[in-house]
């Protein structure tokens, strides 16, 4: 397992658009850090599409919506997942509601002082959590685009890891969202990185697979103004599986985990 770094961070997992995979390579993370001893608080902020109380198979007690109203406290969102997943340190996870009356009022609640009231929520809460708590990461499952708590959620982290299939439509938008929202952010301390997802020509064997030439990664590092921080195949046993479940725990010899424990040590090398 790779040594975790030492300095606590807020991570957010972004995309222009669904399907990039960000969920399945977001919840596998949390898990690897967990596994080698950290004390990780996972929260899905894609308030909009929520999916991972199905990836978990987890029905709680108070969503993220309750905390964003002041209906509940963080402590009271959170479920610790550690002794099911089986992990050394501790994963945390703070859920969004996916029923249809909950993400409506998300869609419809645009008044300034309900917005600026939740968001206070939110920064008291990720405060509470490093602080009291005294979690060692925070990782946000975001909306994809930019829509209003996209943006909010990538204003809350430090870290941002912007998803994408190689493809003109997720090359395209996604430089596009970088120039719309991520340069503003770089200006408040956050950095950007790209994480290039589900990547044509996945084999089980490590010598005979495809990966972008290197010539795509400089083209696309210069254009987007942005690192390449990882590459993974497309594993479609994983990205395609009905009940695919922390596979880089569960298959610590597949090749998607050692692409998730590289990844794991590229963001720690970056910090």
């Amino acid at each position: 397992m790779c040594e975790i770094m030492a300095h606590r961070r807020t991570f957010a997992f972004h995309s222009y658009k669904g399907g990039t995979g960000k969920t399945t390579l977001i919840s596998n993370l949390a898990a690897l850090y967990a596994m080698g001893g950290k004390k990780i608080c996972l929260l899905d902020f894609d308030l909009y599409a929520p999916s991972l109380s199905t990836y978990f198979r987890i029905t709680p007690n108070y969503y993220l919506n309750d905390l964003l109203r002041g209906d509940a406290e963080i402590s009271e969102v959170l479920v610790d997942v550690s002794s099911e997943i089986g992990v050394k340190g501790k994963l945390l996870i703070g859920f969004s509601s996916p029923h249809k009356e909950d993400i409506n009022e998300i869609e419809i609640k645009h008044e300034q002082k309900w917005q600026l009231s939740a968001m206070r929520r939110v920064l008291a809460a990720k405060n509470q959590l490093f602080e009291e708590s005294k979690i060692d990461y925070l990782l946000l499952d975001t909306s994809p685009g930019i829509r209003y708590w996209s943006i909010n959620s990538l204003a809350v982290a430090d870290r941002l890891f912007l998803v994408m299939k190689v493809s003109d439509m997720d090359i395209e938008g996604t430089k596009r969202m970088i120039k719309d929202i991520y340069e503003s952010l770089t200006k408040f301390g956050s950095k950007y990185f790209l994480i290039l997802n589900k990547v044509a020509g996945a084999s089980p064997s490590l010598d005979n697979q495809l990966e972008p030439d290197d010539a795509t990664i400089i083209d696309l590092e210069k254009e987007t103004k942005s690192k390449v921080i990882a590459s993974i195949p497309c594993f479609c046993e994983v990205n395609f599986s009905r009940h695919e479940f922390l596979s880089a725990i569960k298959q610590p010899e597949h090749l998607f985990s050692k692409k998730l424990i590289s990844l794991a040590e590229a963001i720690k090398n970056e910090n």
